[in-house]
């Protein structure tokens, strides 16, 4: 089973503008609602892959419920940790030139004693989880070495553990050894306080993630595709060009193919074909955490994957 964490959902509103202009009353063209964060986002993907996924993390509030019915629409499982603050909202503004406009809340605080009431629900489940991915941010007042304490458990229950967060949350969590991670170029710039110039720099980049205890870097290139590395494997990834409607989820969509990957024994180069085409189709949608089989087969074809 793959088990996602997201720590921080939200409802996710899209709003469709022909136009953005400051100070002024906006008319909205059309309006999406979903439940969101970048765990969910990853859930509901390997659901449509045809997996049965588990979605844990902290929800509160009217916001709490809606993400849980939502999900229950989807047939997807979840076993959340209830809190008494409120679940955030996160905004997205495209308009007619399709430039999105993000503004995500900084959500609710967790105590001591909701992180206790997850660890329990967690320990429940590890014995059929075979992946957790954990994605996007903490709750406030969450120890920034939460991420590492989940990769040990990960560790000690035999589980592949992917990692998709930034910044120190992350550095700290590679003493955990990761399965894989997926920083982009900015990430990766922040984390180890380099100018990255060239392909070689950013792969000698990576390599030293995996020198901190990564096992699999994957580095988002955004529509020039993927650098993919482990210590016995290097790939380069080109992606067919589209007209993106938008790259919101697109990076979760693309966990959720590595995860769907990973659990159903694909080799590299399958891997990061099902991988990229997911983030693809995604972003040929509105809607967050969503893609559409007939485009994921049709891209996966598309992918090229080079070794190096």
């Amino acid at each position: 089973m793959i088990t996602t964490l997201t720590f921080n959902p939200s409802i996710d509103r899209t709003y469709t503008v022909s136009d953005i202009n400051i100070g002024q009353v906006q008319r909205v063209i059309s309006v999406n609602s979903t439940a969101g964060g970048k765990g969910l986002n990853v859930t509901k993907v390997c659901k449509i892959l045809g997996e049965d996924p588990l979605a844990m993390g902290f929800i509160g509030g009217f916001n709490g419920e809606y993400i849980k019915n939502e999900l229950e629409k989807l047939e997807i499982k979840s076993k959340f940790t209830p809190i008494s603050q409120e679940t955030r909202n996160c905004l997205n503004i495209i308009d007619g030139n399709l430039t999105s406009t993000e503004f995500l809340e900084k959500g609710p605080t967790v105590q001591e004693n909701d992180l206790m009431r997850f660890e329990k629900d967690l320990d429940d489940i590890l014995e059929n989880t075979k992946i957790l991915v954990a994605s996007g941010s903490y709750c406030q007042n969450m120890p920034i070495d939460y991420y590492r304490l989940i990769g040990e458990k990960c560790k000690k229950h035999n589980i592949k553990f992917i990692l998709d967060t930034s910044g120190e949350s992350l550095k700290v969590a590679l003493d955990s050894n990761p399965y894989l991670i997926k920083p982009n170029i900015d990430e990766i710039k922040q984390l180890l306080n380099l100018e990255i110039d060239s392909k070689d720099e950013l792969i000698d980049a990576a390599k030293t993630l995996l020198n901190m205890g990564a096992q699999n870097v994957c580095i988002s290139l955004g529509k020039d595709g993927m650098i993919y590395l482990n210590k016995n494997e290097l790939y380069e990834v080109k992606v067919p060009k589209i007209e993106a409607i938008s790259a919101v989820g697109s990076g979760d969509s693309t966990i959720a193919g590595f995860s769907v990957g990973i659990l159903r024994g694909y080799n590299s180069i399958e891997l990061l074909k099902l991988a990229n085409a997911c983030g693809i189709s995604n972003a040929l949608n509105v809607e967050t955490g969503f893609v559409e089989l007939d485009k994921v087969r049709e891209f996966y074809e598309q992918v090229i994957v080079n070794k190096l």
